[in-house]
């Protein structure tokens, strides 16, 4: 029979209680991979030490956790496998939506204007060229909106007291997340918006009583007021 030095059930039992002592005193769970895996080394260390001695009963214990270890890293090994998986797609979702820009970099620039939002027969006495005039011909409406002072004769309908604010500069078309995030902080404080984009970038009405409040809201979430 072959005896093999005390140190190996030392270190063993070491790794064993080292690995137990670990999972009791901090936030590492169990199924993080240096866990099972340093259980898996101390039971196999006892386990060879027990078949020296021919402690069967000793064995039969140590073989078992040896199971349970080894299947413990192989469950750690398979979730680390897929966390990584799960960043790289994120990554490569984010890379093909498109950048982002961050709140404080967003600058958002009152209008000095009343505005009414209308349905006109026509554009032939809507002056195009005049400052804040938005036209939305379809085929079924000419709609338009621009200053209530400003208004064209051939109104078919019309609805006033209306503010907008822009969003400060000339926006890229692959930037995302510009217009939805300010859409949802008006719409939790309850207030009601009416969007437009242009080329350049988008343009957000609100009604008169709301727009003060809204513009505190958008300056108290960090974006930056000009």
């Amino acid at each position: 029979m072959v005896v093999l030095p005390l140190w190996i059930q030392i270190v063993g039992s070491l790794f064993i209680l080292s690995a137990f002592a670990w999972g009791q005193m901090t936030d590492i769970p169990s199924s993080d991979i240096a866990y099972p895996g340093v259980n898996l080394l101390g039971s196999g260390l006892l386990a060879l030490d027990a078949l020296s001695g021919r402690q069967w009963g000793f064995l039969l214990l140590e073989v078992g956790w040896i199971l349970v270890s080894a299947i413990g890293l192989v469950r750690a090994l398979r979730s680390r496998t897929h966390r990584a998986d799960k960043a790289i797609q994120a990554d490569e979702s984010d890379h093909e939506s498109g950048p982002t820009m961050r709140t404080g970099d967003i600058q958002i620039h009152a209008i000095d204007e009343n505005l009414t939002v209308c349905k006109v027969a026509d554009y032939s006495g809507v002056d195009l060229d005049a400052p804040f005039r938005f036209t939305g011909n379809t085929d079924e409406e000419h709609s338009l909106v621009c200053p209530t002072d400003r208004l064209p004769p051939q109104l078919i309908s019309r609805s006033d007291g209306w503010r907008a604010f822009r969003i400060q500069g000339v926006l890229d078309f692959s930037l995302i997340g510009i217009l939805a995030p300010i859409a949802t902080l008006l719409a939790q404080a309850g207030i009601g918006i009416f969007a437009l984009s242009t080329y350049n970038t988008d343009y957000v009405l609100t009604q008169s009583s709301d727009f003060d409040r809204a513009m505190r809201i958008l300056a108290e979430s960090g974006y930056r007021i000009v």
